[in-house]
Protein backbone atom coordinates (compact mmCIF):
# COMPACT_ATOMS: atom_id res chain seq x y z
CA UNK A 1 0.00 0.00 0.00
CA UNK A 2 2.99 2.16 1.10
CA UNK A 3 4.48 1.44 -2.36
CA UNK A 4 1.52 2.22 -4.65
CA UNK A 5 1.34 5.83 -2.73
CA UNK A 6 4.53 6.31 -3.20
CA UNK A 7 4.66 5.09 -6.96
CA UNK A 8 1.41 7.60 -7.37
CA UNK A 9 2.83 10.70 -6.34
CA UNK A 10 6.43 10.07 -8.45
CA UNK A 11 4.05 9.29 -11.35
CA UNK A 12 2.04 12.75 -10.62
CA UNK A 13 5.89 14.30 -10.15
CA UNK A 14 7.19 12.94 -13.72
CA UNK A 15 3.67 13.47 -15.20
CA UNK A 16 3.39 17.16 -14.45
CA UNK A 17 7.10 18.00 -15.42
CA UNK A 18 6.64 15.84 -18.96
CA UNK A 19 3.30 18.35 -19.22
CA UNK A 20 5.42 21.59 -18.80
CA UNK A 21 8.55 20.85 -20.99
CA UNK A 22 5.48 19.53 -23.80
CA UNK A 23 3.42 22.72 -23.16
CA UNK A 24 0.16 20.36 -22.37
CA UNK A 25 -3.13 21.09 -20.33
CA UNK A 26 -3.06 20.97 -16.55
CA UNK A 27 -5.28 17.77 -15.82
CA UNK A 28 -2.87 15.39 -17.41
CA UNK A 29 -1.56 14.18 -14.33
CA UNK A 30 -5.04 13.21 -13.32
CA UNK A 31 -6.12 11.77 -16.57
CA UNK A 32 -2.89 9.61 -16.72
CA UNK A 33 -3.38 8.38 -13.34
CA UNK A 34 -7.01 7.67 -13.72
CA UNK A 35 -7.11 5.94 -17.52
CA UNK A 36 -3.34 4.65 -17.93
CA UNK A 37 -1.00 4.15 -14.76
CA UNK A 38 -2.76 0.88 -13.91
CA UNK A 39 -2.35 -0.58 -17.56
CA UNK A 40 1.29 0.51 -17.58
CA UNK A 41 1.67 -1.23 -14.61
CA UNK A 42 0.06 -4.13 -15.69
CA UNK A 43 2.60 -4.21 -18.85
CA UNK A 44 5.42 -3.80 -17.12
CA UNK A 45 4.98 -6.57 -14.74
CA UNK A 46 3.83 -8.90 -17.80
CA UNK A 47 7.25 -7.47 -19.62
CA UNK A 48 9.52 -9.39 -17.04
CA UNK A 49 7.93 -12.55 -17.52
CA UNK A 50 8.68 -12.36 -21.65
CA UNK A 51 12.17 -14.28 -22.70
CA UNK A 52 13.18 -11.19 -25.43
CA UNK A 53 11.89 -7.54 -25.26
CA UNK A 54 8.55 -7.61 -25.87
CA UNK A 55 6.72 -4.94 -28.56
CA UNK A 56 3.81 -3.26 -27.25
CA UNK A 57 2.27 -1.34 -30.16
CA UNK A 58 0.27 1.99 -29.70
CA UNK A 59 -2.08 3.02 -32.66
CA UNK A 60 -4.41 5.95 -33.03
CA UNK A 61 -4.84 8.54 -36.01
CA UNK A 62 -3.12 11.68 -36.29
CA UNK A 63 -3.37 13.57 -33.19
CA UNK A 64 -5.18 11.54 -31.05
CA UNK A 65 -1.86 11.21 -28.87
CA UNK A 66 -0.35 8.24 -29.28
CA UNK A 67 3.59 9.89 -29.23
CA UNK A 68 2.71 11.90 -26.16
CA UNK A 69 1.21 8.44 -24.72
CA UNK A 70 4.70 6.78 -25.87
CA UNK A 71 6.86 9.14 -24.49
CA UNK A 72 4.86 9.65 -21.16
CA UNK A 73 4.54 5.66 -21.07
CA UNK A 74 9.00 5.22 -21.52
CA UNK A 75 9.59 7.29 -18.55
CA UNK A 76 7.38 6.10 -16.34
CA UNK A 77 8.03 2.43 -17.48
CA UNK A 78 11.82 3.22 -16.73
CA UNK A 79 11.24 6.00 -13.38
CA UNK A 80 8.75 4.09 -11.75
CA UNK A 81 8.38 0.43 -12.51
CA UNK A 82 12.30 0.16 -13.08
CA UNK A 83 11.51 -1.32 -16.80
CA UNK A 84 14.74 -0.20 -19.66
CA UNK A 85 12.09 0.76 -22.18
CA UNK A 86 12.84 2.49 -25.48
CA UNK A 87 10.07 4.18 -27.49
CA UNK A 88 10.10 4.07 -31.39
CA UNK A 89 7.71 5.84 -33.97
CA UNK A 90 6.62 4.66 -37.00
CA UNK A 91 7.02 7.98 -38.60
CA UNK A 92 10.88 8.23 -37.97
CA UNK A 93 10.89 4.97 -40.64
CA UNK A 94 9.52 7.29 -43.72
CA UNK A 95 11.19 6.56 -46.67
CA UNK A 96 13.19 9.41 -47.80
CA UNK A 97 11.91 11.90 -50.31
CA UNK A 98 13.87 10.61 -53.14
CA UNK A 99 12.69 7.09 -52.56
CA UNK A 100 9.28 8.10 -52.44
CA UNK A 101 9.54 10.19 -55.83
CA UNK A 102 10.39 6.99 -57.24
CA UNK A 103 7.44 5.21 -56.03
CA UNK A 104 5.72 7.92 -57.70
CA UNK A 105 7.15 7.03 -60.80
CA UNK A 106 7.54 3.23 -60.52
CA UNK A 107 3.73 3.21 -59.30
CA UNK A 108 1.82 5.89 -58.60
CA UNK A 109 2.27 9.64 -57.61
CA UNK A 110 0.06 9.65 -54.67
CA UNK A 111 2.99 7.32 -53.48
CA UNK A 112 4.72 10.93 -53.06
CA UNK A 113 2.87 11.31 -49.94
CA UNK A 114 4.21 10.27 -46.86
CA UNK A 115 1.76 8.29 -45.05
CA UNK A 116 0.49 4.96 -46.29
CA UNK A 117 1.50 1.83 -46.04
CA UNK A 118 4.08 1.33 -48.57
CA UNK A 119 5.88 4.77 -47.92
CA UNK A 120 8.23 4.00 -44.74
CA UNK A 121 11.35 1.74 -44.90
CA UNK A 122 9.56 -1.69 -42.99
CA UNK A 123 13.34 -3.90 -43.38
CA UNK A 124 14.86 -0.75 -41.66
CA UNK A 125 12.23 -0.56 -38.26
CA UNK A 126 12.58 -4.72 -38.41
CA UNK A 127 16.14 -4.55 -38.54
CA UNK A 128 16.32 -1.75 -35.38
CA UNK A 129 14.07 -3.82 -33.83
CA UNK A 130 16.15 -6.77 -33.57
CA UNK A 131 19.65 -4.63 -32.67
CA UNK A 132 17.20 -3.56 -29.76
CA UNK A 133 15.81 -7.24 -28.84
CA UNK A 134 19.69 -8.57 -29.19
CA UNK A 135 20.85 -6.13 -27.07
CA UNK A 136 23.29 -4.19 -29.52
CA UNK A 137 25.45 -1.67 -28.10
CA UNK A 138 24.73 2.06 -29.70
CA UNK A 139 21.68 0.99 -31.79
CA UNK A 140 21.39 3.73 -34.38
CA UNK A 141 17.44 5.38 -34.06
CA UNK A 142 16.72 7.24 -37.08
CA UNK A 143 15.02 10.51 -37.31
CA UNK A 144 12.25 12.35 -39.49
CA UNK A 145 11.80 15.76 -40.18
CA UNK A 146 8.54 16.81 -41.07
CA UNK A 147 9.35 20.07 -41.25
CA UNK A 148 11.08 19.26 -44.29
CA UNK A 149 9.68 15.56 -45.17
CA UNK A 150 12.84 14.22 -45.01
CA UNK A 151 14.58 11.50 -43.50
CA UNK A 152 17.55 13.69 -41.19
CA UNK A 153 21.10 13.84 -41.38
CA UNK A 154 22.58 10.98 -39.41
CA UNK A 155 24.24 12.96 -37.07
CA UNK A 156 20.98 13.94 -36.08
CA UNK A 157 19.74 10.20 -35.59
CA UNK A 158 19.32 9.25 -31.49
CA UNK A 159 21.23 6.44 -30.15
CA UNK A 160 19.21 2.92 -28.67
CA UNK A 161 20.45 2.28 -24.75
CA UNK A 162 21.84 -0.99 -24.38
CA UNK A 163 19.86 -3.37 -22.61
CA UNK A 164 17.02 -2.67 -23.37
CA UNK A 165 13.69 -4.76 -22.11
CA UNK A 166 10.77 -3.28 -23.74
CA UNK A 167 9.92 -1.64 -27.11
CA UNK A 168 6.64 0.83 -26.81
CA UNK A 169 6.41 1.53 -30.76
CA UNK A 170 3.39 4.14 -32.31
CA UNK A 171 1.86 4.54 -35.21
CA UNK A 172 -1.35 5.66 -36.85
CA UNK A 173 -1.59 2.48 -38.81
CA UNK A 174 -0.12 -0.15 -36.20
CA UNK A 175 -2.09 -3.55 -36.53
CA UNK A 176 -4.16 -2.54 -39.63
CA UNK A 177 -5.00 -5.62 -41.91
CA UNK A 178 -6.04 -5.21 -45.39
CA UNK A 179 -9.32 -4.82 -47.05
CA UNK A 180 -11.40 -7.14 -49.11
CA UNK A 181 -11.16 -6.68 -52.60
CA UNK A 182 -14.47 -5.51 -53.17
CA UNK A 183 -14.04 -3.10 -50.62
CA UNK A 184 -11.68 -0.52 -52.52
CA UNK A 185 -13.76 -0.35 -55.01
CA UNK A 186 -15.98 2.86 -54.26
CA UNK A 187 -14.14 6.00 -53.55
CA UNK A 188 -14.08 7.63 -49.94
CA UNK A 189 -13.44 10.69 -50.58
CA UNK A 190 -12.43 13.26 -53.85
CA UNK A 191 -8.99 12.79 -54.01
CA UNK A 192 -9.18 8.79 -54.57
CA UNK A 193 -12.00 9.32 -57.01
CA UNK A 194 -9.95 11.90 -58.83
CA UNK A 195 -6.71 10.87 -58.48
CA UNK A 196 -7.19 7.32 -58.51
CA UNK A 197 -9.34 6.06 -60.68
CA UNK A 198 -7.34 3.11 -61.82
CA UNK A 199 -7.67 1.83 -58.27
CA UNK A 200 -3.62 1.43 -58.80
CA UNK A 201 -2.75 3.23 -55.16
CA UNK A 202 -5.48 1.70 -53.32
CA UNK A 203 -4.51 -1.68 -54.50
CA UNK A 204 -0.79 -1.15 -53.71
CA UNK A 205 -1.58 -0.13 -50.47
CA UNK A 206 -3.52 -3.11 -49.58
CA UNK A 207 -0.63 -5.57 -50.83
CA UNK A 208 1.74 -3.91 -49.17
CA UNK A 209 -0.90 -4.22 -45.25
CA UNK A 210 -0.80 -8.01 -47.07
CA UNK A 211 2.86 -8.46 -47.04
CA UNK A 212 5.47 -6.22 -45.01
CA UNK A 213 3.63 -4.64 -42.94
CA UNK A 214 1.57 -8.07 -42.11
CA UNK A 215 5.10 -9.53 -41.16
CA UNK A 216 5.96 -6.48 -39.01
CA UNK A 217 2.79 -6.21 -36.87
CA UNK A 218 3.26 -9.95 -36.14
CA UNK A 219 5.97 -9.10 -34.05
CA UNK A 220 3.64 -6.99 -31.82
CA UNK A 221 3.26 -8.50 -28.57
CA UNK A 222 0.50 -6.63 -27.31
CA UNK A 223 -1.89 -3.57 -29.35
CA UNK A 224 -3.58 -0.47 -27.82
CA UNK A 225 -5.38 1.80 -29.50
CA UNK A 226 -6.69 5.30 -29.21
CA UNK A 227 -9.80 5.27 -30.80
CA UNK A 228 -11.11 8.77 -32.27
CA UNK A 229 -14.79 9.17 -31.97
CA UNK A 230 -14.68 9.66 -36.00
CA UNK A 231 -12.81 10.87 -38.77
CA UNK A 232 -13.82 14.43 -38.70
CA UNK A 233 -12.08 14.96 -35.48
CA UNK A 234 -8.52 14.17 -37.53
CA UNK A 235 -8.85 17.54 -38.96
CA UNK A 236 -8.83 19.44 -36.12
CA UNK A 237 -6.05 17.47 -34.19
CA UNK A 238 -3.94 17.17 -37.19
CA UNK A 239 -4.29 21.11 -37.66
CA UNK A 240 -2.95 21.85 -34.03
CA UNK A 241 -0.51 19.61 -34.53
CA UNK A 242 0.86 21.42 -37.65
CA UNK A 243 0.55 24.86 -35.90
CA UNK A 244 3.07 23.56 -33.17
CA UNK A 245 5.08 22.39 -35.67
CA UNK A 246 4.70 25.90 -37.95
CA UNK A 247 5.45 27.42 -34.71
CA UNK A 248 8.67 25.30 -33.06
CA UNK A 249 10.30 25.84 -37.13
CA UNK A 250 10.15 29.48 -37.12
CA UNK A 251 11.05 29.86 -33.85
CA UNK A 252 14.51 27.55 -34.99
CA UNK A 253 14.71 29.15 -38.15
CA UNK A 254 13.50 32.77 -38.02
CA UNK A 255 15.16 34.07 -40.91
CA UNK A 256 13.31 31.21 -43.10
CA UNK A 257 10.39 30.46 -45.05
CA UNK A 258 8.15 28.11 -43.08
CA UNK A 259 7.69 24.52 -44.90
CA UNK A 260 4.90 23.82 -42.74
CA UNK A 261 1.01 23.02 -44.40
CA UNK A 262 -1.76 25.31 -44.49
CA UNK A 263 -5.46 24.36 -43.36
CA UNK A 264 -6.25 23.46 -46.92
CA UNK A 265 -2.91 21.64 -47.26
CA UNK A 266 -3.83 19.91 -44.17
CA UNK A 267 -7.26 18.51 -45.51
CA UNK A 268 -6.02 17.63 -48.52
CA UNK A 269 -3.14 15.81 -46.24
CA UNK A 270 -5.35 13.76 -44.31
CA UNK A 271 -7.42 12.82 -47.50
CA UNK A 272 -4.87 10.39 -47.82
CA UNK A 273 -5.27 8.44 -44.63
CA UNK A 274 -8.92 8.32 -44.56
CA UNK A 275 -9.79 5.04 -46.35
CA UNK A 276 -7.55 3.46 -43.44
CA UNK A 277 -8.39 5.49 -40.44
CA UNK A 278 -12.38 4.67 -40.99
CA UNK A 279 -10.92 0.87 -41.65
CA UNK A 280 -9.23 1.19 -38.22
CA UNK A 281 -11.79 2.74 -36.56
CA UNK A 282 -14.05 -0.04 -37.63
CA UNK A 283 -11.49 -2.66 -36.67
CA UNK A 284 -9.02 -2.25 -34.36
CA UNK A 285 -11.35 -2.02 -31.37
CA UNK A 286 -12.61 -5.78 -31.35
CA UNK A 287 -8.31 -6.40 -32.56
CA UNK A 288 -6.43 -4.48 -29.56
CA UNK A 289 -6.03 -5.63 -26.40
CA UNK A 290 -6.47 -1.64 -24.77
CA UNK A 291 -8.71 0.27 -26.42
CA UNK A 292 -8.98 4.10 -24.95
CA UNK A 293 -12.54 5.40 -26.67
CA UNK A 294 -11.93 9.04 -27.05
CA UNK A 295 -13.88 12.11 -26.89
CA UNK A 296 -13.46 15.35 -29.61
CA UNK A 297 -11.29 17.38 -26.59
CA UNK A 298 -9.42 14.09 -26.55
CA UNK A 299 -10.60 13.19 -23.22
CA UNK A 300 -11.01 9.54 -22.49
CA UNK A 301 -14.67 8.86 -22.16
CA UNK A 302 -13.96 4.65 -21.48
CA UNK A 303 -11.63 2.21 -21.52
CA UNK A 304 -12.45 -1.47 -22.70
CA UNK A 305 -10.26 -4.08 -22.01
CA UNK A 306 -10.02 -7.20 -23.88
CA UNK A 307 -6.19 -8.80 -23.18
CA UNK A 308 -5.56 -10.82 -26.79
CA UNK A 309 -8.37 -9.09 -28.66
CA UNK A 310 -9.45 -10.76 -31.29
CA UNK A 311 -4.93 -11.48 -32.29
CA UNK A 312 -5.08 -14.53 -29.76
CA UNK A 313 -1.85 -14.00 -29.35
CA UNK A 314 -1.61 -10.70 -26.70
CA UNK A 315 -0.61 -9.68 -23.52
CA UNK A 316 -1.87 -11.59 -20.64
Amino acid sequence: MQNDQVNSLLIKEIVKAFGITSGLSGPLAESYIRWYAGVVQHLATWSRTCATPPIIGISGCQGSGKSTLASLMTQIMCQVHGVAAVALSLDDFYLTKNERRQLGVDIHPLLMTRGVPGTHDVPLLLNTIEQLRAGSDGVSLPVFDKASDDRAAIQHWRTGDPGTELIILEGWCLGLSPQPTARLQAPVNDLEREQDADLAWRQAINEQLSGPYATLFAELDALLFLQAPHFEAVLEWRWEQEQQLSARYQLEHPAESDPTMSRDGIVNFISHYQRLTEHALATLPQQADYVWALAEDRSVSRLLIQQGGARNNGVQ
